[in-house]
């Protein structure tokens, strides 16, 4: 029993000496295992900052992108509305211009029609002017028939100066027994031998 209680202490020692070995052996490599692991989060930790970077950045990006479209989309909405207000004007100037087209033709009939009107007045003034001035002929000539006819009438009768005929005391004086009448409606006064006759239009006057 002494000689085998030697060798039975060698294998317990043996055996706890590899029970140790190997529990330590297991320890380290769990804590190689568990370092492993800890490295790949650290990974993993650096990916997910990375990623959230990047997300933030691409969230960035999205918020100007979407900025950038709706100025774009309100650009568009300013050109929409300078086109329609362009085509609007562009109408509105061609109706001004047909417009002022018209008004000038109107102005152009306006000036003929005044000036026509202008030249017919023009005309008749002067064939008025005309007819008033045969009218005062006609009219003195006829003043000067009747004056005739009272001085033949104060020589046949012995009449004197200051005597006054009567209408009808010269009417045979004259081409079918009538006195002639003034041509523009005066009104004739026979007076005495010693004046001229005289007529009610003035400018109507015997010299």
């Amino acid at each position: 029993m002494k000689a085998i209680l030697p060798w039975l202490l060698v294998v317990v020692f043996a055996a706890s000496a590899g029970t140790f070995y190997f529990s330590s052996s297991s320890k380290n490599q769990e804590l190689e295992t568990l370092r492993g692991q800890v490295k790949q989060l650290d990974e993993m930790h650096s990916q997910l900052d990375v990623m959230q970077k990047t997300a933030a950045d691409q969230a960035d990006q999205i918020a100007s992108m979407q900025k950038d479209t709706q100025e774009l989309l309100r650009l568009r909405n300013q050109v929409k509305q300078l086109g329609d207000e362009k085509a609007q004007l562009t109408k509105q100037l061609a109706t001004a211009q047909s417009q002022a087209e018209r008004s000038q033709a109107e102005v152009q009939q306006v000036q003929v029609r005044a000036s026509e009107n202008a030249k017919a007045m023009a005309e008749q003034q002067i064939l008025q002017a005309k007819q008033n001035q045969a009218a005062v002929s006609t009219c003195i000539t006829y003043l000067r028939q009747i004056d005739g006819a009272k001085q033949q009438w104060a020589l046949e009768n012995n009449k004197g100066a200051d005597a006054v005929p009567q209408p009808q005391e010269l009417v045979r004086y004259f081409p079918n027994g009538i006195l002639p009448q003034c041509p523009a409606g005066g009104r004739y006064t026979l007076n005495a031998v010693n004046r001229a006759p005289t007529c009610s239009i003035p400018g109507h006057v015997l010299q």
